[in-house]
C-alpha cells in the first residue's frame, strides 16, 4: 500500500511539471502545521521556502531535513528549504501560506506588510477570531494590509503529525473568489491530501474558530465519565448552534456540515493528538 501511495504522488508530481505548475511556495511559520503545510507543497513537486526566525531551525532543515522542534521524527523533502528571510521566502512565491498563530497574524501582516507582494494569494492556516478587534481574522489581516490583497482561510480536520505520516487528510479552502481557491487547490492537493473549495470564508473561519470552546465542554463530559450519549447529543446540538451562529453572521449553514466544522470539532473533540486531550 506504501508503494502505491509513493507512485501516486509520483504521478501528481510529474502530472505538475507537465502541466507547468511547478510553484514557488512561501511558507511564513515553522511551527508543526507550518512545516506540514510546507511538506505537503514539496511533496507536490514545488519550490518551497518556510520563514524561520530561529537559526538553529534554518541550519536543521536545509543541513539534516529536520525540524528539530517540530514533528521533528520526520524527514523533509529536499525541496523545502528553510530561510530567516521573509523577503527571501517570498520573492517570486506564487502562493504565499501563513501559519502563524491567530492572535499574532494581523500584527505580523502590519509589520512586514512591505516585504509581502499585494497580488499574492495569502492563505492563512490560523483558526480563531481575532480577539483584539473583536471581529473575525479576515478582517484585521485585510485592516493591517490596508490594501485589497487576495485571501484564502485553509480549515478542516488536519492533525500535522498524521499529514506528515502521510494518512489521508481532507481540508477545505475559502476565498471570496473561487479561482483563489482553486489555483490553492491545485497547487497542494496530492494523492494524501485532498482539497476542497469554497467561497464562504465566513463558514469556514467561523467552524474552525468556535469549535475550540466547543470541545472544551467536550472535554468536561468525557473527563466526568458522562458516556457516549451525553457526548453525541452536545456534538450534535453544537453543531446546531454552530450552524445558527454561522448564518447570522452571514455565512452557509451548510458549510458547518462540513470540513471546516463539524470535521474540526469532531477532531478536536474526540482526537488523541488534539491539544485539549493532552491538557
Amino acid at each position: 500500500i506504501f508503494s502505491q501511495k509513493l507512485l501516486m504522488a509520483e504521478m501528481f508530481m510529474n502530472a505538475a511539471r507537465d502541466d507547468g505548475e511547478v510553484q514557488k511556495v512561501a511558507v511564513l511559520g515553522s511551527g508543526a502545521f507550518g512545516t506540514a503545510m510546507a511538506t505537503v507543497a514539496a511533496r507536490n513537486g514545488h519550490s518551497v521556502y518556510m520563514y524561520a526566525r530561529d537559526p538553529a531551525v534554518v541550519a536543521s532543515v536545509n543541513e539534516q531535513h529536520k525540524n528539530p522542534r517540530y514533528v521533528k521524527e520526520f524527514t523533509l523533502p529536499v525541496n523545502l528549504v528553510a530561510t530567516q528571510s521573509i523577503e527571501e521566502a517570498c520573492q517570486g512565491a506564487k502562493l504565499i501560506m501563513l501559519a502563524i498563530p491567530a492572535q499574532k497574524l494581523p500584527g505580523f501582516l502590519e509589520e512586514n506588510r512591505d516585504i509581502i507582494p499585494s497580488d499574492v494569494i495569502l492563505c492563512s492556516t490560523a483558526k480563531g477570531l481575532y480577539l483584539k478587534d473583536k471581529c473575525l481574522l479576515s478582517s484585521a489581516m485585510l485592516a493591517s494590509l490596508d490594501r485589497i490583497q487576495p485571501l484564502a482561510f485553509l480549515s478542516g480536520p488536519s492533525f500535522a503529525a498524521e499529514i506528515m505520516k502521510g494518512n489521508p487528510t481532507l481540508v477545505v479552502v475559502a476565498s471570496k473568489y473561487l479561482y483563489h481557491a482553486a489555483a490553492v487547490q491545485r497547487w497542494l492537493s496530492t494523492a494524501d491530501f485532498r482539497v476542497y473549495t469554497s467561497q464562504d470564508t465566513v463558514g469556514v473561519e467561523l467552524g474552525g474558530s468556535l469549535k475550540n470552546p466547543l470541545a472544551v465542554g467536550a472535554g468536561f463530559i468525557e473527563g466526568l465519565g458522562l458516556g457516549v450519549n451525553t457526548m453525541a447529543a452536545f456534538v450534535t446540538r453544537s453543531s446546531g448552534e454552530l450552524q445558527m451562529l454561522c448564518q447570522a453572521m452571514g455565512g452557509e449553514a451548510d458549510t458547518i456540515s462540513g470540513l471546516s466544522g463539524i470535521g474540526d470539532l469532531m477532531l478536536t473533540a474526540f482526537g488523541d493528538l488534539s491539544r485539549l486531550a493532552r491538557g
